[in-house]
């Protein structure tokens, strides 16, 4: 689950927000009425592109063949049930498991490494505090001091909460 101070928890989603928005911009007309006629179109395109995280289409992955998108050409017939279909969507998911498991551990590796433990404080101690949520008097938040302090810990109210 996602939280609303913690986006990259849904990172996924809100990338694919983002691609199909720019699907729909690139098509509406001009008084942008028609967007949810587009929807199934802008779907299909991004169920049909490769991904960077385990390197094939969504479609492929779930059924094991591509749909066919250039309707004018002629194609010769593919019937997966040829081979043995079920060991072959197994090594397909088995392929991709793996590769979103790299990918994982690609990502983890970044975000650890900016990523660091809290600091234990104790009563007495002095702290900056965040200006991100404190509001002040100053007309541009861009010249005012990104921290205010130092102030002096009162009291640990839980594992990240202080007085």
């Amino acid at each position: 689950m996602s939280k609303a101070y913690h986006p990259q928890t849904d990172g996924e989603t809100e990338r694919t927000n983002q691609v199909l928005q720019g699907y729909i911009l690139t098509f509406v007309n001009y008084d942008q009425h028609d967007w949810y006629q587009l929807l199934p179109l802008a779907e299909h395109a991004d169920n049909n592109s490769a991904t960077n995280a385990h390197k094939m289409t969504p479609f492929f992955a779930n059924y094991g063949f591509d749909p066919q998108t250039e309707w004018m050409k002629e194609r010769e017939a593919h019937n997966p049930g040829e081979t043995m279909y079920a060991q072959w969507m197994q090594d397909i998911h088995r392929q991709g498991k793996q590769t979103l498991e790299n990918t994982r551990e690609s990502m983890k590796k970044y975000y650890d490494r900016k990523g660091s433990e809290q600091p234990d404080m104790g009563v007495g101690d002095l702290v900056m505090s965040n200006a991100k949520n404190i509001r002040t008097k100053r007309p541009s938040k861009n010249l005012s001091p990104k921290l205010y302090g130092p102030f002096k810990v009162l009291e640990k109210k839980g594992s990240r909460a202080y007085t």
